[in-house]
């Protein structure tokens, strides 16, 4: 009994003490000597010390290496008693302690064969006849974490740890080493080596620092940056230099654009290196794959993705790998920002808009419901999750604030975290103070929560006031993900008139819904939710002005052909990802949960505008047909205030599970797909082709009868934007109702029960 007690205290002794790496110190500065690359054994002999600060009274302290074998460790400034080596953690122990902010360095010696993930640690490359390669890549995809300093020298190997550093690197006369920071000095040594010495002034992690040695050509330019000029460094294989010219056209442009923007350039030197696997933010040595050295632009993206680093993850770096969208996501951003001034507004637009939809698609699925800010550690580096949506979060960001806000905020920002580690909640923080916008609303629905958010804009009201319209809009707030409510919800809404003239204004609110006075210019007849494209919202639009036919007009399920213009015809086709805010009243029939579509038709003349709607069990309407006992249905309503009916297409298509519905004259409106469940209603499928309106004469010019074989109370007509015209009580079957007023085109007779369901509807051409 007493040696299990005497195991058991050991136990709780040693866990007592145990330390993680760098929790009880600070390290100020590493000196590392790569003394010795063997290009063909991929073994390094080298030394680094560790010059540190104590946190508290330390009697040993943790540091990371990993597969290097450690020879020796001394130090001048304190009394090391012994160290050991447990798998990549490396533990020194003091004869006597560190008092409580203490300095010492330590010496350690090292060497062995080299670790690479496979992406990250040290890869070697090349051979005898085209020239021997060799560097370090900071991070890795498959180690986790991630951090992969520790790979060649001794570190605490983490985003928080910062440090400034003095690296020399020895190689054969022949060959060229790099590495971040300024060359302060190359030595030949006489013996057919040399030894460069690169000094990094600034703190940086040990991700950030880098090497490369090996048979490079080397391309030199200058930047004329706002505070000084900058060197540019571009190190390739002697068959590519050519190349480099062509592929670095606009590298100063884009520095310029990003100093502009974002502040002076952070570091000391621009500059690129050719690498095995790919691209990595090495401060001053920037890693670049061999694809990217094409002679031209093509490969753009990533020389101005990675230069961005500077700013995003290497002068602040995020505080943990889940908050990486800091980092990734702004750089990701950058990738295309600096389209704006390179090849234009417009250009930059449609990138981004482009890069929008995708990751709106993205976010549509249940399983890529992750929140921002959290990312799982096997998805650090995922393209979707947090490269792509960080920068349309990054771009909504801007939009939300407004451009000018935006970049000053981000400045203070990077200012006040400035050569530090920052989290979400500290950019909230950062934004909120510097702008004066409370930003908690915004990380909230966007990087604190999975999914994504869908705005609503519904014109209720409008009322003429002199030369001006004041406009009642009610908004609304939903959410494609786990249930969250948004507040400090803010967002564009177009306002477009029967000239297809648009006025655009940000609209603020909180919560589900809520009604906006908004003065205009215009007389709206449609109000369109970011048509812009600016935001991460639950749905797609498209638009366009139509002079000639163009065969069709589509987004998701919903076509539109053209097939005749006299004029133009102005088409808009909203999307939206979630299902109606009301349901049908209609005993057994279902309306779609996921999606329905407002579609807006302004001719200008005359023209012929069909659509093809389609459904199908297995993707977007799942949700409501099940089994061949569920007939899909289309549904339609000219707009919010208006009921959902039945629309009778003029051709269906398919079967229970996949089909489409083709309308001749596409209106105005709201569409969506239902299925009604033939074992309550005992329907048969395609039942809905009964003729239920008459209407004589049609065309006509004043008076015109409506007949129906059905009951009806009330009569709607509206015109072929959606718009009400006219509404009147009736009784009987019969009604005549004089049109003569009404302006040349083309209307639609709604008939309406006592339920105030449209039950069916019919074209009228007025002449």
């Amino acid at each position: 009994m007493k040696k299990i007690l005497a195991i058991f205290l050991v136990f709780v002794a040693f866990t007592a003490n145990a330390q993680n790496p760098g929790e009880n110190i600070d390290v100020t500065h590493y000196e590392i000597h790569l003394n010795n690359l063997d290009f063909t054994s991929h073994t390094i002999q080298a030394q680094t010390t560790v010059t540190l600060t104590a946190k508290e009274t330390t009697n040993s302290f943790d540091l990371e290496l990993k597969s290097l074998t450690v020879s020796a460790v001394t130090s001048n400034m304190a009394n090391v008693s012994s160290f050991t080596q447990n798998g990549d953690v490396l533990t020194i122990n003091l004869a006597s302690p560190l008092s409580p902010n203490a300095l010492a360095s330590f010496t350690i010696t090292y060497g062995g064969t080299t670790f690479n993930d496979g992406w990250g640690g040290i890869l070697w490359s090349g051979n005898a006849t085209n020239g021997y390669y060799v560097c370090n890549m900071g991070v890795g995809f498959e180690s986790i974490p991630h951090n992969l300093g520790k790979t060649w020298f001794p570190c605490v190997d983490n985003f928080t740890d910062k440090a400034t550093y003095d690296v020399y690197v020895t190689v054969p006369t022949e060959m060229t080493a790099v590495c971040g920071g300024n060359l302060e000095s190359n030595t030949d040594n006489g013996n057919g080596t040399h030894t460069v010495h690169y000094v990094v002034p600034q703190e940086i992690a040990t991700y950030h620092i880098s090497f490369v040695a090996g048979n490079y050509a080397e391309w030199t330019d200058t930047y004329n940056g706002v505070e000084r000029d900058i060197p540019i460094n571009v190190y390739v294989k002697p068959v590519q230099i050519n190349s480099v010219p062509g592929t670095f056209v606009n590298v100063k442009d884009i520095a310029a654009f990003f100093e502009s923007s974002f502040g002076s350039y952070p570091f000391n030197r621009i500059g690129y290196s050719v690498t095995s696997v790919g691209c990595m933010e090495h401060i001053d040595n920037i890693g670049i794959t061999s694809g990217i050295v094409t002679g031209n632009t093509s490969q753009e993206e990533y020389v101005a993705h990675e230069m961005s680093h500077m700013w995003f993850g290497n002068k602040v770096t995020c505080s943990t790998a889940e908050d990486m969208w800091l980092n990734e996501g702004f750089a990701q951003f950058c990738g295309v920002f600096y389209r704006s001034a390179v090849y234009g507004e417009d250009d930059f637009q449609q990138a981004m808009s482009s890069k929008t939809n995708t990751i709106t698609n993205w976010c549509r699925s249940e399983n890529n419901w992750i929140p921002l800010n959290n990312i799982p550690l096997d998805m650090t580096y995922d393209g979707s999750a947090v490269y792509n949506r960080g920068a349309v979060v990054v771009n909504t960001l801007m939009n939300y604030l407004g451009r000018d806000t935006f970049l000053s905020g981000i400045r203070d920002y990077l200012s006040t975290y400035s050569y530090r580690a920052a989290s979400s909640e500290q950019l909230r923080d950062a934004l909120t103070a510097s702008t004066g916008v409370d930003m908690s609303g915004f990380f909230d629905t966007y990087v604190f929560n999975a999914g994504m958010p869908h705005f609503g804009a519904n014109i209720i009201n409008v009322t003429p006031n002199g030369n001006k319209y004041n406009v009642t809009v009610k908004m609304t707030y939903r959410h494609v993900g786990p249930s969250h409510v948004g507040q400090n919800n803010r967002v564009e809404v177009t306002f477009i008139d029967q000239a297809g003239q648009k006025q655009t204004t940000m609209v603020n609110w909180d919560g589900v819904e809520a009604e906006q006075n908004i003065e205009l210019d215009i007389n709206p007849i449609f109000a369109a939710v970011d048509y812009y494209n600016h935001f991460l919202d639950a749905k797609q639009e498209k638009y366009s002005t139509i002079t000639t036919p163009t065969g069709s007009f589509a987004q998701g399920n919903f076509k539109a052909q053209i097939s005749s213009v006299s004029d133009s015809t102005m088409l808009y086709l909203e999307e939206h990802f979630v299902g109606s805010e009301d349901d049908p009243a209609i005993p057994g029939l279902a309306i779609s949960t996921c999606h329905y579509w407002n579609f807006l038709r302004n001719d200008y003349g005359t023209a012929n505008v069909s659509a093809q709607i389609s459904y199908a069990s297995s993707s977007a309407d799942g949700d409501i047909i099940h089994t061949e006992n569920d007939s899909a249905v289309l549904l339609y309503r000219a707009n919010v205030t208006e009921p959902w009916h039945i629309i009778i297409p003029d051709l269906q298509e398919g079967n229970w599970k996949l089909g489409r519905f083709t309308i001749n004259d596409a209106l105005s409106g709201q569409y969506s797909i239902g299925a009604i469940d033939k074992t309550q209603l005992s329907v048969k499928e395609n039942n809905f082709d009964t003729k239920q309106i008459i209407i004589l004469p049609n065309p006509a010019t004043n008076l015109v009868k409506i007949n129906s074989n059905v009951d009806y109370s009330e009569i709607l007509i509206v015109n072929n934007l959606g718009q009400k015209i006219k509404k009147l009580k009736v009784s009987g079957k019969e009604t005549t109702v004089n049109v003569e007023d009404f302006p040349a085109g083309i209307y639609f007779i709604n008939l309406i029960d006592k339920k105030k369901n449209i039950i069916s509807t019919e074209k009228l051409v007025k002449k």
